[in-house]
């Protein structure tokens, strides 16, 4: 593996990078699954099939909550706050859990670290669950801030909690660059007026192709020095 930092990240104009969790950092989309069929079972309200998976696995739980019930034509009451917490819960306690690292993430985390770049995260996961996600794969200790869906008073894909993340990085939006895999992610950069760096390997959705990013690539092990990534186009 090539030890230098590829120059996106080593810019003299970056001192910040932070980065979505799911779908970004970690493949974590069998856990996500198994937490949601967990919470409508135990709920009483239906029983998603073995091989389910959502087409929106981009937004907030509340909204996978609600896209996932549309989709199997299930009713919700009016107040999800309930599942939305069993959800959570489920997530937090599974005694199975499949989710992991994307090939390459470390090395890179630590390298950017070393090479004294603030870090953070900012999900659209809860803050326990982006604490305990990241606690598993063994890299919450290489981030600065770890901001949740429930940390600050909006959710991705407002600016605020990756404006807030870097406040509490003291980093300026024009000194950072934000990771993320769907169009949540480019359209809080962008409000937020952070340069969007699109891992097009990640879970991803049609809306993404109308928004712009700064940089795209497909495997974290393009973060190196010496390995080619596509063209794209400037955000």
């Amino acid at each position: 593996m090539k030890s230098t930092l590829h120059p996106l990240l080593l810019n003299e104009g970056v001192r910040g990078l932070v980065f979505d969790l799911d779908g970004t950092l970690i493949d974590s989309a069998a856990d996500i699954i198994g937490a949601m069929r967990l919470t409508f079972a135990t709920a009483g309200i239906g029983t998603l099939p073995d091989d389910y998976f959502p087409q929106n696995l981009h937004g907030t739980t509340e909204g996978i909550i609600r896209f996932i019930a549309a989709d199997m034509g299930w009713a919700l009451p009016e107040d999800i706050t309930g599942l939305y917490r069993s959800y959570v819960q489920h997530q937090l306690t599974m005694t199975e859990r499949s989710l992991q690292l994307y090939e390459g993430v470390r090395p890179v985390l630590e390298a950017c670290r070393d090479a004294g770049l603030a870090l953070g995260i900012c999900t659209n996961k809860s803050h326990a669950g982006a604490l305990a996600a990241t606690e598993h794969v063994g890299i919450q200790k290489l981030f600065h801030f770890i901001t949740g869906a429930d940390t600050w008073s909006h959710a991705k894909p407002s600016p605020v909690p990756l404006l807030e993340t870097l406040r509490m990085l003291d980093v300026a939006p024009d000194e950072c660059l934000y990771f993320g895999d769907t169009s949540v992610d480019a359209q809080c950069a962008r409000a937020a007026g952070v340069r969007f760096v699109l891992f097009e390997s990640g879970y991803g959705d049609p809306a993404l192709d109308t928004l712009p990013r700064h940089h795209v690539f497909g495997h974290w092990n393009e973060m190196w020095a010496g390995c080619d990534s596509p063209a794209l186009q400037e955000g």
